[in-house]
């Protein structure tokens, strides 16, 4: 075969070697077998890839209880995938154990899991099942939670209500009066989007989180310029009730955001100087020791060579030595 031939066969493998996908899911899961799988796609592509969707799999897996289907998200990183898990999630689900994060709803079980979102249904995510499927995930990576979420009021909450938002496609979903505000996102802002049930009627958070303050006292005064907005800021905080709430309902909920700033200071304590007297006084000691053994060595060497030169006649008269004759006479 020409070495051309060969050549374009070896690249004609690689290219399809390089273009297949890399599975998400593991073969097997404890007592579940796979038997069959298949790329997938969210139900929303533009707000997803806002969220920083990285690929998705669906699969099928057979065990001695049934047959059930396993789905995996993969996002960039545990902040897109907490964006993702809370567009996924059904309004109507209620709170499940398997994870911090985690919904139930009809036989599907909808949970977060560092950069992932997985979706069980027919298949319960037991521990086991669970530790056998993390260390099975590629790339996955845990972060800490977005600091926004630290400030957002819990006071008359609705259930299953929060969507986090990390762009305009998401916005204009959630909160289309503030789509064309151009509030940030391409600046490094952040936002959560919450309900609130109070006096009787519903009213609409959505809490932006920026970089600097400067950056939230610029953008507040456009969120203000809104017809029937009413807005917030504290700190790097930009709180936006949505128009048909109230007056009273809105100072219910504005009322409750507030930007503390955290600091940490990490300080070496200062060091205990017993150990260093300790080793000064070791040093010394050791110091006299070995002068004390050097000025032995060096009579013993001295004696010797007098006692060298007296026995083979090489000690002049001068170098004698002179003893005082002391010892008490009788």
């Amino acid at each position: 075969m020409p070495r051309s031939l060969i050549a374009l066969a070896a690249i004609f493998l690689g290219s399809i070697a390089f273009a297949a996908p890399v599975s998400l899911l593991p073969a097997n899961l404890g007592s579940y077998r796979k038997i069959a799988s298949q790329a997938i796609s969210p139900v929303d592509p533009q707000v997803f890839q806002e969220f920083g969707f990285t690929s998705a799999e669906s699969a099928s897996y057979r065990g001695p209880k049934g047959q059930g289907t396993l789905a995996a998200y993969q996002m960039k990183d545990a902040t897109a995938a907490l964006a993702a898990w809370e567009w996924l999630r059904p309004a109507d689900s209620r709170r499940c154990n398997y994870s911090p994060y985690c919904a139930e709803d009809r036989g599907r079980v909808l949970l977060l899991d560092a950069n992932y979102v997985l979706e069980f249904r027919g298949v319960t995510p037991g521990k086991d099942l669970l530790q056998t499927l993390e260390a099975g995930l590629p790339n996955r990576r845990e972060s800490a939670p977005p600091p926004v979420l630290a400030f957002v009021p819990h006071k008359d909450l609705v259930s299953n209500s929060a969507k986090y938002v990390l762009g305009p496609s998401a916005l204009g979903k959630i909160a289309p009066q503030l789509a064309g505000s151009k509030p940030g996102f391409d600046e490094g802002a952040e936002a959560h989007f919450t309900e609130y049930r109070l006096d009787g009627g519903l009213a609409k958070l959505v809490l932006f989180y920026y970089p600097s303050p400067e950056m939230a006292r610029l953008h507040v005064v456009a969120f203000k310029s809104i017809p029937g907005v009413q807005a917030k800021r504290s700190g790097v905080l930009v709180a936006v009730v949505l128009p048909g709430a109230t007056e009273k309902q809105a100072d219910a909920i504005l009322g409750q955001v507030e930007y503390e700033a955290k600091i940490t200071w990490n300080e070496s304590p200062q060091p205990d100087p017993m150990p260093v007297l300790y080793r000064l006084l070791v040093n010394i000691v050791y110091l006299c020791i070995l002068l004390a053994a050097l000025c032995f060595a060096a009579g013993v060497m001295y004696g010797m060579m007098r006692l060298y030169r007296r026995r083979f006649g090489t000690l002049e008269e001068d170098e004698a030595m002179t003893t005082l004759h002391l010892t008490a006479r009788e």
